[in-house]
């Protein structure tokens, strides 16, 4: 019996049940969640950024 499976044992001996592979799945779905939510709003400022920095010529077109 290698030491994880040593390890399993204690665990289900005293009813506890390894959740690491379930937490580590977890965290990287949160993670690309959180990366997927900055990356809109990096490229949405960009986009702000982009439409406010062109010349407005709304009101030169009356004259």
């Amino acid at each position: 019996m290698d030491s994880q499976e040593q390890y399993e044992a204690l665990l289900a001996k005293w009813g506890y049940a390894d959740t690491s592979v379930e937490d580590h799945a977890r965290r990287q779905r949160r993670a690309r969640r959180i990366k997927a939510v900055v990356t809109f709003f990096k490229n949405s400022l960009k986009t702000i950024k982009k439409v406010s920095s062109r010349p407005q010529q709304l009101g030169q077109a009356s004259n």
